[in-house]
């Protein structure tokens, strides 16, 4: 394995880190202004009377197929398979995330416009190492340019675009994946299920709550 892939290919942790470092850029973010690529065509939204039994997607997926390609090799970066459960693209969280920036809604948006100018810029360091796009790059390469980028915006000298980018990217590709059974597994949840009798919570619980 090569030294760039080991720093990038750990379990969970990593994800907690990148969770970490991204919800520290987004604290002062949130005002962060518009700008690069321009939103597409407003799209009708779900509107005011949604079916929730029946819920419908009503507006179509804006996003290339190389934007796509990009976005696959940076969620399983974020998120890569390990011992417990499968990666980002296993999953196909790239398909919730084009689906998200798609929808016509202020804050979807202004992610669009943020992720689709970063996905650009990751495409200009390509070109700089002979690649036309960032998913033409080798593994090594792709790993050590989102590693810099996470590692500038840990440090605080990223860029706000660079910071917005790359907050937006974990914040979508994090909550798209923990919200699968997958995810949900990973992190032990197991929702609400029927048991024959509850006799209240463990003792240790009830102590520290002193009842």
């Amino acid at each position: 394995m090569s030294e760039n892939q080991e720093k990038l290919s750990p379990n969970r942790r990593r994800v907690l880190q990148l969770m970490a470092v991204a919800g520290a850029s987004a604290a002062y973010l949130n005002n962060y202004p518009n700008s690069g690529a321009k939103a597409q065509t407003r799209q009708k939204g779900y509107g005011q009377d949604v079916d929730v039994n029946n819920p419908v997607v009503t507006w179509d997926k804006t996003l290339n197929n190389n934007q796509l390609l990009n976005l696959t090799v940076i969620g399983d970066l974020i998120i890569p398979t390990d011992d417990k459960s499968p990666s980002a693209s296993h999953l196909n969280i790239t398909d919730f995330v084009d689906e998200w920036v798609s929808a016509p809604y202020p804050e979807q948006e202004k992610d669009r416009e943020a992720i689709v100018s970063g996905l650009d810029r990751l495409n200009i360091q390509a070109n700089r190492q002979d690649a036309r796009f960032f998913h033409n790059l080798n593994a090594d390469q792709q790993a050590a340019i989102f590693d810099t980028l996470a590692k500038s915006v840990e440090a605080g000298s990223a860029s706000a675009d660079d910071d917005f980018f790359f907050e937006r990217l974990v914040y979508i590709y994090v909550g798209g994946f923990y919200t699968t059974d997958e995810g949900m597994a990973d992190i032990g949840y197991v929702g609400n299920v029927p048991m024959e009798s509850f006799d209240g919570p463990p003792e240790e619980v009830r102590k520290l709550l002193g009842v």
